[in-house]
């Protein structure tokens, strides 16, 4: 009985650290992987017509469940500040 219990608590951690990669997003090559608890989004996005925005971010839950759009909006907050 505690092995099957080990087993499934190991299968349970398993799913919610263990990211999985997601569609690649046509902004200009944004790559995200997402798990349960967090989300790593590899940024390659175009803004203000002639730049790139180049950057790897974790975001951990709460932020994880924000979309794309949402996160690039607080990431370009972080570059408007001195």
């Amino acid at each position: 009985m505690k092995k099957k219990v080990l087993i499934i608590c190991a299968i349970l951690l398993l799913i919610l650290i263990i990211p999985i990669p997601a569609i690649q997003s046509k902004d200009g090559g944004t790559k995200r992987y997402e798990a349960l608890t967090y989300k790593v989004v590899a940024w390659h996005r175009f803004y203000d017509d002639d730049k790139i925005f180049e950057k790897t971010s974790i975001y951990f839950f709460p932020e994880s469940r924000l979309s794309l759009d949402e996160l690039f909006e607080r990431e370009m907050q972080k570059l408007e500040e001195p």
